[in-house]
C-alpha cells in the first residue's frame, strides 16, 4: 500500500511540474512586439509616452500585456497613469481710469488741507474725484499727491471684478527718463483701504533714445474694483496710461495621437468597416474625403456579441451607435468649410463600422484621437530595457503609481526624465502574431482565437486528463487491494 501511495504522489508531483511545464514563461520571447528603452544612467524613475505602435498591437483593453524586462530578462516594475494636464495661463488687460487729486500744501503732506470730494453715479463708477481746501483761495498751492484708480472691467458671474496681478505704467510724451517709489492701496467701496504692494519704477534712456525701463508693478492677485497711488519718493507725476493685467489659468489637455483608418464594405454591401487597435480608447472621431464636395449623414459604432444560448452556435453580434452626427467638407466660393472632431466617451473597439444611408458610394477616411497613457518605470535592472507588449490572455502587472513613485507631485512626475524608445518594432519570435490593422468584417476578431492560445489551451488540458487519468487508476486498484484485505480478514476470522 505503501508503494502505491508514493506512487501516486510522484503521480501528482509529475502532474504538476507538466502543468508548470505547459504554461507559458514570462518573457519577452512570449509577447509578439518588444522596442528598445533606453533610460539615463543616472535616472531612478523614468517617463515614457506609450508609442502608438503599443496600442495597435496589444491584445487588451486595459493594456495587460504591457511588460518591462531588463538585459538579463527580469521582470521591471512599473506603472501607467494618465499624463499630467499641463496649464496654459492668458494675461489680459483690463482699461484703467485714472483721477488726479491734487491737494493744497501745508507743511504736512496737505492731510490738514484735504477733503475729498468724490462723485459718484448710481452703479459706483467714478464721475470725479476732488479735494476741497480748507484754506482761503489767496493761500492755497495745490500740487499733485494722489492718483485715484477705477479698473473698468466687466463682473463675472458672480458679480466680482476679475482679479489684479499686476499694474503697466506708461510716460507722458516728452518724459524721457523717471524714477519714483510708489505705493498702491485697494478699496471696493472708496471708504476702506488695503495695502496691496509697492514699486520701484524706472525710466533711463541714452544719448540714442534707447531707454532702460521698469514699469510694472507686481501684486499678489486680488479683486478690487479701485486703487489709490501715493508717492514715498519721487516726483508725483500724472502717468499717461495705466494698464491693469489679469491672469487665468487652464488646463491646455495633453497632446493626443491620431490614427486615419481606411475603410472595406461589409459583406452587407452598405456598411463602412475599419480596423482599429483594441487598446485604442478613442476620446475622438472624425472623418477625412478626398472629394472637394462631401456630406456624409453617419451612425458610428461597433459590433458587440450576445450571450450565447447554445454552445455549438456562433454568437449573435448587435450594433452599439457611438456617435450618430454629419461630417462634411464643402467647397464654396474658394472657402473651405469642413467638419471638426466629434467628441466622444472614451471607446475601446477593433472594429469600427459606419452605417449611412447613402450606402458604400463615398468611402471616408476615419480619424480617431486618444491621449497616450504614461509608463513610469523604475529603473533598478540592468540596462537597456524591452518594453514587450502583445499577448492573448496576459494578467496585468502594473503597479500603482503610488507605489513607484510614493510622494512624488504632479510637478515633479511631469519632470521626470523620458525614456526614449525606438521607432521600429521588433517582433519577439515566439509570440502570436498582432491583430491585423486590415480591413475585415465586423466582429470577426471577437469570434476567432489566435492559433498560440488554441495550442496553449490544448496542451494544457491534455495534460490535466491524463494526470487525472493517471490519478484515477491508482486510486482504483489501491481500492482494490484494500477491499481484498479486508476480504481476507474476515475468511481468517
Amino acid at each position: 500500500m505503501s508503494a502505491l501511495l508514493r506512487r501516486a504522489a510522484a503521480a501528482a508531483l509529475l502532474l504538476a511540474g507538466a502543468c508548470h511545464a505547459a504554461a507559458p514563461a514570462d518573457s519577452a520571447a512570449g509577447y509578439s512586439h518588444t522596442i528598445p528603452l533606453n533610460v539615463q544612467k543616472d535616472s531612478g524613475l523614468a517617463a515614457l509616452r506609450l508609442p502608438q505602435q503599443v496600442y495597435l498591437a496589444s491584445r487588451s483593453r486595459s493594456l495587460d500585456d504591457l511588460r518591462v524586462f531588463d538585459r538579463d530578462g527580469a521582470s521591471v516594475p512599473f506603472a501607467l497613469l494618465a499624463p499630467p494636464a499641463p496649464t496654459h495661463t492668458t494675461v489680459a488687460d483690463l482699461p484703467v481710469r485714472v483721477f488726479p487729486l491734487r491737494s493744497v500744501q501745508s507743511g504736512d503732506d496737505g492731510a490738514a488741507g484735504r477733503r475729498l470730494d468724490i462723485r459718484t453715479d448710481g452703479s459706483g463708477r467714478l464721475l470725479s474725484v476732488a479735494s476741497s481746501p480748507a484754506f482761503p483761495a489767496a493761500a492755497r498751492q495745490e500740487s499733485l499727491s494722489r492718483l485715484i484708480l477705477e479698473v473698468d472691467a466687466a463682473k463675472d458671474a458672480q458679480g466680482q471684478p476679475p482679479p489684479v496681478s499686476a499694474l503697466r505704467f506708461e510716460l507722458p510724451p516728452g518724459t524721457r527718463s523717471y524714477s519714483a517709489q510708489l505705493w498702491l492701496e485697494t478699496s471696493s467701496d472708496l471708504q476702506r483701504w488695503e495695502p496691496a504692494g509697492a514699486a520701484e519704477l524706472s525710466w533711463l534712456s541714452n544719448a540714442d533714445a534707447q531707454t532702460l525701463s521698469n514699469s510694472r508693478m507686481a501684486i499678489q492677485p486680488a479683486r478690487f474694483r479701485y486703487a489709490r497711488l501715493s508717492w514715498r519718493s519721487g516726483t508725483p507725476l500724472v502717468f499717461a496710461r495705466i494698464v491693469a493685467e489679469t491672469e487665468s489659468t487652464a488646463d491646455a489637455g495633453p497632446p493626443m495621437d491620431t490614427l486615419t483608418l481606411q475603410p472595406t464594405v461589409a459583406k452587407n454591401g452598405t456598411d463602412l468597416v475599419y480596423r482599429s487597435g483594441i487598446a485604442i480608447p478613442a476620446e475622438r472621431i472624425g472623418m477625412q474625403f478626398e472629394a472637394a464636395n462631401a456630406v456624409f449623414p453617419v451612425t458610428l459604432g461597433r459590433y458587440e456579441s450576445a450571450p450565447r444560448r447554445h454552445r455549438r452556435r456562433q454568437p449573435e453580434l448587435f450594433f452599439v451607435p457611438v456617435l450618430n452626427t454629419t461630417f462634411y467638407r464643402i467647397t464654396q466660393e474658394g472657402m473651405e468649410r469642413k467638419s471638426g472632431d466629434a467628441a466622444i466617451a472614451a471607446t475601446h473597439t477593433d472594429t469600427w463600422v459606419a452605417k449611412t444611408e447613402q450606402g458604400a458610394t463615398a468611402r471616408p477616411a476615419l480619424r480617431i484621437s486618444w491621449t497616450p497613457s504614461t509608463l513610469l518605470l523604475l529603473a533598478n535592472g540592468k540596462g537597456p530595457y524591452q518594453l514587450a507588449y502583445g499577448r492573448d490572455g496576459a494578467e496585468s502587472s502594473a503597479l500603482l503609481p503610488s507605489q513607484i513613485a510614493p510622494g512624488f507631485s504632479a510637478d515633479e512626475l511631469r519632470a521626470l526624465p523620458q525614456a526614449h524608445a525606438a521607432l521600429t518594432v521588433a517582433p519577439a519570435g515566439h509570440g502570436a502574431p498582432a491583430p491585423s490593422i486590415a480591413a475585415g468584417l465586423p466582429g470577426q476578431q471577437e469570434r476567432q482565437e489566435s492559433a498560440a492560445t488554441v495550442q496553449r489551451t490544448a496542451i494544457l488540458w491534455s495534460v490535466l486528463l491524463a494526470g487525472l487519468a493517471l490519478l484515477a487508476y491508482f486510486v482504483r486498484t489501491l481500492l482494490r487491494q484494500m477491499n481484498g484485505s479486508e476480504q481476507g480478514r474476515e475468511k481468517q476470522n
